[in-house]
């Protein structure tokens, strides 16, 4: 397979008039020996295993207890058991046994058996061996018998846990794995249930269709039949009986997919969220094998799901509640969106941390239906700690006796309807008990402003909001006493808002205030208060993009620092010059985030009054031309620079190439002039980048070589704009450092991939995410089929079609490659 690989990759390089390999020609040189020198040991060195030729060709042998063995086995089954459990004294447990066994002179007696490592027939037990054709039979595919193939072991497969797995129990198992129509439609009974779930959790399932419609057969022959009652009431504890405590919610996730035909489910383990959503045409990792690092599970679903779950419910609310109840669902976030997958997230490589918060929406808002909460039980309302109502239309008498009943910590409520003259007083007592408040969007009424004063809000979101049209704020609060929120608040967001002046600087200067975005924000008019009281304040974060003019926000943060400042959207610059010169800003800025503005050339000057800065984002701000620019201090100290969203041209392109300690390029969506991108990546560049974004960027293939000289890239995002094919370009950047250094990669199309480029990434072992863009897959191949072992056991693959065209064969051969990897297969 090596060969044939090297062989492809000398024929795409002699073509084209071998104009590739001549650029090449001094690496290839460098790498030549010690490539040839990686035949010895190729496969050990890249771990990848040929598909055809695993362990006994796909087949494993279960060694199980025989409940029948135990009372009445025949001396003919006991002389050809082949393995035995053993144990040294009757107080200790059966352990498989690795000493050899035989009956001296054929006596089949337990006077004559004979063990090598001296322990007695009685403490013994014999093992049934049960052959199944892995590979081929069970469409329904596992981590642990994956694992156990590729490990090649001469010892039969053991089950381990609290289940004691006997050969009649898991041949049942493997009749209802094979989907026979005259087994999977019996009754489960309420043992049987649990223990096939159980078995489901030791294997660790990988997602697929067939899993899920093993998990719809045990929904409808098991849940929703007679043994149903017995199953949600468990009077033998079972669910306690099989599943630790950590492990306890997992095997349950399954059933959320498949309550109704048009409906799935997965987690989002970064945001702590089971997403059900409608179903589209797409293969996912539904990623429930992470459920048990979430501490506090939160259920999304939109409006329009929403819906269909409750119609599909209307007879089994009992059993959709009990799911609930099992998987320690303890909060709802409902809007008008659909996460259908958990998507790979690539954060800026400049290291820009964007607060992006929800949009709202110009469609007809959707009323949440009374009938979802109302029927919880009173178990599951008390459990709730989170809600988050987004885009959607709400009644807070709905909501209001549901958070009276739950220990809500976390509420949000941006961009809905809700019932002219609500206010938030309405809920004083739980307003006083959350940690997390988020309003947008929303009028306040000054008693709402006295309830949030008083409560131990951390995070506070009141975005777009103003006071209650008619409403006076009332001057007769204490400037000196020390409210309750200044002790515990430590993110502020008024962004778009207008509030009262006195109200805003009781927030600002809340002891353990981290984050503040006042972007866009006014002050109400005071005229009884005139004057604002400022003082020394350290902020980690500190947003104040569209800013509006206003001396009295200037006075505020007279003695503000911040590590990172962001003045995006400033209508006019020239405004915005005053936190070049405050002294405790270009002390403290080390990330600074100008994106959006009209700049002058000469205003770049201002940037290296920043003494320690270190991250520059210029996203569609780069001066036109680079006159007047000085020798400036950043060109040294910066590490990360964004310049993502602007015309580069011969008048301006001179500024890159002067950074010699970057560590980081971001040139996304930028528009290169021609010829220029070989200028831009300088020698000090190429010795010095580790990441390099030039998504939406066209390149010409003679600009893009200048990228296999980077010498440390680790993080890499670009497009392929040619006619030429991923396997190409994955060739080519093998034959550099990129080989061993690569960890993400991300890559748009404008063509079709196929297994070929599938397989080329197998070079780079270090690989840790993989994300490709582009319009369908072609099922041909040249290559043999390899099944990748990266060294990074968490690899994700996300493969996004355009036009998704994945038959079920196809997702088979991919999951097959990517062996037990995450891997998603979606559409745009």
């Amino acid at each position: 397979m090596y060969i044939s690989i090297c062989f492809r990759r000398i024929c795409s390089l002699n073509h084209e008039e071998n104009i590739e390999m001549r650029c090449l020609r001094k690496i290839i040189w460098m790498i030549a020996y010690s490539r040839w020198i990686a035949l010895l040991y190729f496969f050990g060195f890249l771990k990848a295993v040929n598909c055809t030729s695993r362990s006994n060709n796909g087949r494993i042998k279960f060694a199980l207890i025989d409940m029948n063995w135990r009372n009445a086995i025949s001396k003919q089954d006991l002389a050809a058991v082949e393995y035995w459990m053993s144990r040294s004294n009757s107080m200790e447990k059966f352990c498989f046994c690795y000493g050899k066994h035989f009956f001296q002179e054929n006596k089949i007696y337990p006077a004559f058996f004979i063990c090598t490592r001296g322990l007695s027939f009685l403490n013994h037990e014999p093992l049934h061996i049960f052959e199944v054709n892995y590979v081929d039979d069970w469409k329904i595919k596992f981590r642990i018998l994956d694992d156990y193939l590729v490990q090649k072991s001469r010892k039969p497969f053991l089950f381990k846990g609290p289940l004691s797995v006997s050969y009649q129990l898991f041949n049942i198992f493997v009749t209802y794995l094979s989907f026979d129509s005259t087994i999977s439609a019996h009754n489960l009974s309420y043992e049987l249930f649990y223990k096939f779930l159980k078995l489901l959790d030791l294997l660790d399932p990988i997602s697929s269709v067939f899993l899920n419609k093993f998990y719809s057969n045990l929904y409808k022959n098991g849940l929703m039949k007679a043994s149903s009652f017995d199953i949600i009431n468990d009077v033998k504890n079972y669910r306690l009986r099989y599943f630790c405590e950590k492990r306890r919610k997992r095997p349950f996730m399954y059933f959320f997919g498949v309550l109704n035909n048009y409906l799935g489910a997965c987690l989002i383990p970064d945001i702590s969220t089971l997403s059900v959503f409608k179903k589209r045409n797409q293969h996912i990792d539904q990623c429930f094998r992470y459920t048990e690092e979430v501490r506090r599970l939160v259920l999304k679903i939109s409006v329009t799901s929403l819906e269909l779950l409750i119609c599909s419910l209307r007879i089994n609310v009992h059993i959709f509640d009990w799911l609930l109840f099992v998987t320690k669902i303890a909060g709802y976030y409902i809007d008008d969106t659909e996460y259908s997958f958990n998507p790979i997230k690539f954060h800026n490589i400049c290291g820009f941390v964007n607060f992006d918060g929800p949009i709202k929406t110009q469609n007809t808002l959707k009323v949440v239906s009374s009938d979802f909460f109302l029927n919880l039980s009173d178990v599951n309302q008390r459990r709730i700690t989170y809600l988050r109502f987004v885009n959607v239309d709400i009644c807070f008498d709905l909501i209001k006796p549901l958070l009276n009943r739950s220990r809500i910590t976390f509420l949000e409520i941006s961009y809905c309807n809700i019932a002219a003259g609500s206010k938030i007083t309405d809920l004083s007592e739980i307003i006083l008990r959350l940690n997390v408040l988020k309003l947008r969007d929303f009028k306040l009424r000054p008693d709402d402003i006295y309830l949030i004063l008083h409560s131990k809000i951390k995070v506070l979101i009141l975005s777009n909001c103003t006071l209650n049209d008619g409403s006076v704020f009332p001057f007769n609060l204490n400037k000196r006493y020390v409210y309750e929120i200044a002790k515990n608040l430590r993110m502020l967001d008024i962004s778009s808002s207008k509030l009262p002046m006195l109200f805003v600087q009781f927030l600002c200067f809340s002891s353990n205030l981290e984050n503040m975005n006042i972007s866009c924000f006014e002050f109400l008019p005071e005229d009884s208060f005139s004057s604002l009281k400022y003082s020394y304040k350290k902020f980690d974060c500190l947003e104040i993009n569209h800013y509006i003019p206003n001396d009295s926000l200037k006075c505020l943060l007279m003695k503000v620092s911040a590590n990172s400042l962001s003045l995006c959207f400033s209508n006019a610059f020239n405004e915005v010059i005053y936190f070049f010169r405050a002294v405790a800003l270009i002390n403290s800025v080390k990330y600074l985030d100008l994106s959006d503005n009209i700049l002058p050339s000469y205003f770049l000057n201002l940037v290296d009054y920043f003494k320690n800065l270190k991250r520059l984002k210029l996203s569609s701000s780069l001066p036109l031309h680079m006159n007047y620019i000085n020798d400036l201090r950043i060109f040294n100290s910066l590490t990360d620079l964004d310049l993502s969203r602007n015309n580069i041209t011969t008048h301006n392109y001179t500024f890159i190439p002067r950074f010699i300690n970057l560590k980081s390029l971001n040139l996304m969506n930028t528009i290169i002039e021609k010829g220029l991108f070989r200028y831009i990546l300088s020698n000090n560049l190429t010795n010095s980048l580790i990441s390099l974004d030039i998504s939406n960027v066209v390149l010409r293939f003679c600009d893009f070589k200048r990228i296999l000289y980077c010498k440390k890239l680790k993080i890499f995002h670009f497009k392929i704009s040619s006619n030429r094919p991923l396997s190409y370009y994955c060739d080519i950047l093998s034959l550099t450092m990129a080989k061993n250094n690569l960890s993400i990669l991300t890559v748009e199309l404008e063509t079709n991939i196929n297994f070929d480029d599938i397989l080329s990434l197998a070079d780079f072992h270090n690989l840790l995410q993989v994300k490709i863009t582009c319009n369908k897959f072609i099922d041909v191949r040249e290559e043999d089929l390899i099944k990748f072992n990266f060294e990074n056991p968490e690899f994700r693959f996300e493969l996004v079609l355009k036009d998704y065209n994945l038959d079920i064969n196809t997702v088979g051969i991919l999951m097959e490659i990517f062996n037990n990897y995450s891997c998603s297969f979606v559409s745009l």
